[in-house]
């Protein structure tokens, strides 16, 4: 299967890309869920990684870059744009939607930018949480880009169309994403989400979550947007593509992925 999934949103250009694999404990990825909805995951399994391209016909954007070279089964986000003719030096703005390092460890190698012309964007409240932990990786790789971060504290617009909204509970500063163009309709869940079976148990979550009761807040909101919007949704570690929709009936959610159409 291909590894990239393009789709046109009105009038961008986007573009799921596969990271790689990165891999977990199911006691890790589903933190507080019922067995019987997860009994046929193995105890370690390889969690996906799908990343974000979004072509404004003037901007090149990503939401979020990888893992880097900080792991093995992971960091092929350049490798496949290249192919694209995409460049790093040709990104123009990188939306750090929270700073774990599945998401960030691309930013830089050995403390030089990969993207040495990008903008990079996160919340200020993300950014204050890693800087008073200055011996995690995490920190090291912000600073590595530093001068070149915008840090943002409340709901924006950053190109028409593409607004950063604040998501709190699995980081104090996540952020998700809302796209419209032409009546169509994106939104970008990160790691508010962590598989599709959990659509049945919202409190499930990633261990890493900081605030589980945030989190499962942030979450219900999150999907009754979905629906209300009638929107396209990208999930960071849905099965490739990440891409869906979901489906609300008496009070359960459903997903429903898109069906590949360019492998």
């Amino acid at each position: 299967m291909s590894k990239l999934y393009t789709f046109q949103l009105g009038t961008l250009k986007l573009m799921s890309i596969s990271d790689g694999a990165f891999p977990v404990s199911k006691e890790f990825f589903f933190a507080n869920t019922p067995e019987d909805i997860i009994q046929d995951i193995p105890p370690n399994f390889d969690a996906p990684l799908n990343f974000l391209h979004i072509d404004t016909g003037d901007k090149q954007i990503l939401v979020d870059v990888g893992f880097g070279k900080t792991l093995s089964t992971a960091g092929q986000l350049l490798n496949h744009i290249k192919t694209q003719g995409i460049y790093p030096e040709d990104i123009d703005t990188i939306i750090i939607t929270h700073a774990h390092m599945d998401h960030i460890g691309g930013l830089s190698n050995n403390g030089k930018p990969v993207f040495p012309n990008a903008e990079y964007i996160m919340r200020k409240e993300e950014w204050d949480f890693w800087e008073n932990h200055p011996q995690s990786n995490e920190c090291r790789k912000l600073k590595d880009v530093e001068d070149r971060i915008t840090l943002i504290t409340s709901d924006v617009e950053i190109f028409p169309g593409i607004y950063l909204i604040h998501a709190p509970g699995h980081t104090v500063g996540h952020l998700c994403l809302y796209i419209h163009s032409e009546g169509t309709s994106l939104l970008v869940a990160s790691d508010i989400l962590n598989d599709p079976r959990t659509l049945q148990y919202l409190p499930s979550h990633i261990r890493a979550e900081v605030s589980p009761r945030q989190g499962l807040e942030t979450r219900r909101k999150f999907l009754q947007d979905t629906v209300d919007r009638k929107a396209l949704v990208f999930a960071c570690h849905y099965p490739f593509p990440g891409l869906g929709y979901v489906r609300e009936e008496s009070g359960r959610w459903e997903w429903i992925p898109i069906v590949l159409q360019n492998d």
